[in-house]
């Protein structure tokens, strides 16, 4: 294994060891990858926060948003104090500024719509669930029979962003509604289920919103995390 493969080997356990999530994990490796390529194609291939610098300003130059950049200067950061044991100065190199975008909602009509447009009945109940309870998309794959508490109406999410649990509370109606499911479809183990008893994957819940937006034949923009964001909105829009 050469130099460069060692170091991004002891990075990796770094950050396996520090509990990070492996969602996490691969966007770092990724980024520590990237920063080594963009090296290559330079006159002077030093790890150094000006090198750091440069990188940040060309992924800025094409486009990249302020999460992505934010992401790849945590990586960065992370990298240069714990496995290059050098020195990153916020003075010369400062944390970008979060950009102030508002996001894009759904009004309940329209959410209600989405939902109807779903193909399958899951995936009617998925999208319901998600809207109901404001779970993000990995929280809401990862939610289990043991994680819902119908006498308290509570479901618990474990290790959520962070690394935290907390308790989300859950309307009747909701619970009712999970009753038909689990009747209908018969989960094991996960609420909802893909293969082999496994958890329903990211890619085929990003999949059932993209057909329902289609079929109901809304324009705007429709991800699983846009139903978390009108669940927060339609609450306080609501009064709560």
């Amino acid at each position: 294994m050469d130099q460069l493969q060692t170091k991004i080997q002891w990075y990796k356990d770094y950050l396996v060891l520090a509990n990070f999530s492996p969602r996490t994990i691969t966007m770092y490796i990724r980024t520590i990858r990237n920063y080594y390529d963009y090296l290559e194609n330079r006159s002077t291939r030093i790890e150094d926060q000006e090198s750091a610098q440069q990188y940040l300003l060309k992924r800025l130059s094409q486009g990249s948003s302020w999460s992505t950049i934010n992401c790849d200067y945590s990586a960065l950061r992370k990298y240069f104090k714990e496995i290059l044991d050098k020195e990153w100065s916020l003075k010369k190199l400062p944390r970008p500024r979060k950009d102030r975008i508002l996001p894009k909602i759904l009004s309940q009509e329209d959410v209600i719509r989405l939902i109807e447009g779903a193909r399958l009945y899951k995936h009617q109940i998925f999208l319901t669930f998600v809207y109901a309870t404001g779970l993000r998309l990995s929280e809401a794959l990862a939610i289990t029979f043991e994680d819902i508490d119908g006498d308290r109406l509570q479901i618990r999410v474990n290790k959520g962003k962070g690394h935290k649990d907390r308790c989300v509370q859950i309307p009747q109606c909701l619970l009712d509604l999970l009753r038909t499911y689990y009747k209908r479809c018969k989960p094991k183990h996960y609420l909802f289920n893909g293969y082999k008893e496994t958890s329903f994957s990211r890619r085929a819940a990003q999949w059932s919103i993209v057909q329902a937006r289609k079929k109901a034949g809304i324009n705007k923009t429709a991800t699983i995390h846009t139903l978390r964001h009108c669940y927060a909105t339609h609450h306080i829009e609501n009064g709560t």
